[in-house]
C-alpha cells in the first residue's frame, strides 16, 4: 500500500502547483517622455511610471543617489555636506535633531525636485496619492531575481508593471551601509512629520517618506532621513503636465521591423517614426508613407521606435537590429 500511495501523492502534488497562477511577463514599455521610458500601470490617477531609475539607462541600473532637495547627484553623504543643513539643536525636554532650511513639506514639481532638474518633460518624484497607489492598488511576489539583478517586479492593476532593483544608497561619511547588497530606497516628494519626545514638531522634519525594497519585498510607507543618498524612480501625470494625450493604444497600432523597414498596422498608417537608442537619444526620424518607414542603415542593438499619427496618439515597441 505504501508505495501505491506515493505517487498518487506527488501527482496531486505536481497538479496543485502545475495549476497555482502565474505572475504575468515583464511588460514591455508604453512610451516615451522626453527620451525617457514609462509604463502605464492602469492607475486611478493616471500617473505613468519610469521604467528605469534617474541615472540609469535600464531597469537593472541603479543610477543615481540624490539627498531630499538636492538635485544633482553624488556618492558621498553627510548632515554636514547636505545642502540645507544650518546646524544642531538640543533641547532636554525634546531631544536632539538637526536644523533644516524650510524648502517645503512637498517638493514634488519644484525647483528641488531631481527628478524634474535631471530630465524635465513633465518628470518629478512621485507624491502621497502616488505612493499610496503604488502600494495599495499594485502587487508584487515579493523578492526576486531578473538579469542576475535583485529586486521586486511591481504590478499594476492592468497587469502592465514596474521592476525596483535592490541598488543599496550613497555612502554615509565615507563608509558603506551594511545593508547595501539587501536593501534599497526610493525618495518620493513628501516630508514624513516628525515630532520630539513632549509631541512637539520638529518643523522641518529631518525625513522624508521613501518607498523601501529589501529582502521582505515592497513597502512604501517608510522613512529616510533627507541627506541619505538614495535613489529616484521618476512619474509624469499627463493631465497635469498637458501631455494626456501621448498615452499609447498598443491594441490600435502595431509596429513590425522586417528587411529594414518599420511597418505600421492597425487604425493608423501615415504619421511620423522616431528611433531612440538605449540611451534615450534619438538616431532617426522620417513620415510613414502607406504604412511603411524605410530606416537607415543603424548598428546592431536594441532600439525604441515611437509611432505618433496626425492625431499625435502615440505607440512605441522595442525592436532588435542584428
Amino acid at each position: 500500500m505504501k508505495y501505491l500511495i506515493t505517487p498518487l501523492i506527488c501527482s496531486l502534488a505536481i497538479n496543485c502547483f502545475a495549476e497555482e497562477p502565474q505572475p504575468p511577463a515583464p511588460s514591455e514599455p508604453d512610451g516615451i517622455i522626453g527620451g525617457h521610458e514609462y509604463v502605464n500601470l492602469g492607475l486611478p490617477s493616471g500617473t505613468l511610471w519610469a521604467t528605469y531609475n534617474v541615472g540609469a539607462t535600464s531597469p537593472y541600473e541603479k543610477g543615481h543617489y540624490f539627498a531630499w532637495g538636492e538635485v544633482e547627484p553624488r556618492e558621498d553623504f553627510s548632515w554636514e555636506s547636505y545642502k540645507f543643513f544650518e546646524g544642531y539643536e538640543v533641547d532636554p525636554n525634546n531631544g536632539e535633531w538637526v536644523v533644516l532650511e524650510n524648502i517645503g513639506a512637498d517638493i514634488c514639481g519644484t525647483e528641488y525636485d531631481a527628478a524634474r532638474y535631471q530630465w524635465g518633460s513633465g518628470w518629478r518624484l512621485p507624491n502621497e496619492q502616488e505612493r499610496y497607489e503604488l502600494q495599495m492598488l499594485c502587487w508584487s511576489n515579493g523578492l526576486s531575481e531578473e538579469n542576475g539583478v535583485r529586486g521586486v517586479r511591481i504590478y499594476g492593476p492592468n497587469e502592465h508593471s514596474i521592476f525596483l532593483p535592490i541598488c543599496g544608497g550613497g555612502l554615509w561619511n565615507g563608509e558603506q551601509d551594511p545593508f547595501h547588497n539587501t536593501d534599497a530606497a526610493y525618495w518620493t516628494g513628501v516630508e514624513m512629520p516628525e515630532y520630539g519626545y513632549n509631541g512637539r514638531p520638529i518643523e522641518p522634519s529631518n525625513v522624508g517618506m521613501s518607498m523601501l525594497v529589501d529582502l521582505a519585498g515592497f513597502s512604501s510607507g517608510h522613512s529616510s532621513q533627507k541627506a541619505y543618498g538614495l535613489n529616484i524612480r521618476a512619474v509624469v501625470n499627463p493631465k497635469e503636465a498637458g501631455i494626456d494625450n501621448i498615452v499609447s493604444e498598443n491594441d490600435k497600432v502595431r509596429l513590425a521591423y522586417h528587411n529594414g523597414c518599420i511597418h505600421v498596422s492597425g487604425n493608423h498608417s501615415q504619421g511620423m517614426i522616431k528611433v531612440f537608442d538605449l540611451s534615450g537619444r534619438m538616431t532617426f526620424s522620417d513620415s510613414v508613407v502607406d504604412g511603411t518607414c524605410l530606416l537607415p542603415k543603424l548598428a546592431d542593438g536594441i532600439y525604441i521606435i515611437s509611432y505618433a499619427d496626425k492625431g499625435n496618439r502615440i505607440t512605441t515597441q522595442k525592436i532588435t537590429i542584428k
